[in-house]
């Protein structure tokens, strides 16, 4: 297991043993239960300081994915790294934490499509939704897959990229950000990624991109995509990021016609790590949503 000390990550975190591996998670205050969901390749340093700004008035929950920041990194072998083991860890871990009352899933990333595929099979446990430059449906028919992604996914460059050197990764805190990143946070968001093995659920989570109807998790994506206006009713609150080369303006019109009632904020100046360049006003956004939308009501 990775050590990590930062800072500005100051938790002591604790661990779960989840379909026969170990997940790390923050399980930090009390009151509403609101549960934080990453994507890739970062972990729950990306939330550190929705954390910190919450745990005051609610219980603010914040695992890594198995292969992810703190959790166990199993080999190839030993672990199905694909999206429905992925929502069937996050099924397991929350019915472990017998959470009181309809939660609250803040979704970013991957963490969207992990996220309303658990919401979709338990909606009755879900009181709102926030989501983070994210998706839950196939490819906006508008919208190709970014040529560097197409790259890593579809050639050896990939696992050489992300697995074997690790400048998938160090790239990426510069592309996802339009700010530059402090050297302390950049730092935050590599070091549980320092040898190939612990690349491993990276490297994946690119892999399992499901594209084409022969692809590991394109029926359950078409699934939920389908399943998605019954959320319709649901509190919904949109952060934006506006300079995203992958989650763009297709993406967010997508959201907007399956969700016509969410609340949208765009940051004309955020990347990809939307909560990096626009934290300060992520957080008071979301603060007054959370006041305004009471999960028990």
């Amino acid at each position: 297991m990775v050590n990590f000390r930062n800072d500005l990550y100051p938790f002591t975190g604790t661990h779960r043993r989840v379909n026969g591996f170990n997940i790390h998670l923050l399980d930090e205050g009390r009151g509403e239960t609101v549960v934080l969901l990453h994507g890739n390749p970062t972990w729950s340093f990306y939330y550190r300081n929705l954390v910190l700004g919450l745990r005051a008035r609610y219980r603010v929950i914040a695992p890594d994915h198995i292969g992810c920041g703190l959790s166990d990194k199993p080999s190839l072998r030993s672990y199905d790294y694909t999206l429905r083991q992925r929502v069937d860890d996050l099924a397991e871990l929350l019915g472990q934490l017998e959470i009181d009352g309809p939660m609250t899933l803040v979704m970013h990333d991957w963490g969207g499509m992990i996220g309303m595929a658990y919401a979709t099979r338990f909606p009755e446990k879900i009181g709102r939704l926030v989501l983070l430059n994210t998706a839950a449906f196939h490819l906006p028919k508008s919208k190709s897959l970014p040529a560097s992604l197409w790259l890593c996914r579809h050639t050896p460059l990939g696992e050489f990229m992300i697995r074997r050197t690790g400048l998938f990764q160090s790239v990426l805190t510069r592309w996802c950000v339009s700010k530059p990143m402090d050297s302390r946070v950049r730092v935050g968001y590599l070091s549980p990624y320092q040898t190939a093995g612990n690349r491993t659920g990276i490297w994946r989570f690119v892999m399992d991109i499901p594209l084409l109807p022969k692809d590991p998790g394109y029926d359950l994506v078409s699934e939920v995509q389908a399943k998605l206006p019954r959320f319709r009713t649901t509190p919904t609150l949109i952060l934006w990021g506006e300079k995203d080369f992958v989650f763009d303006h297709h993406f967010l019109k997508e959201w907007q016609i399956l969700l016509p009632n969410a609340e949208v904020h765009r940051f004309p100046d955020a990347g990809h790590y939307v909560l990096e360049d626009a934290g300060a006003e992520s957080l008071d956004i979301l603060k007054s949503f959370l006041g305004r939308y009471p999960s028990h009501a």
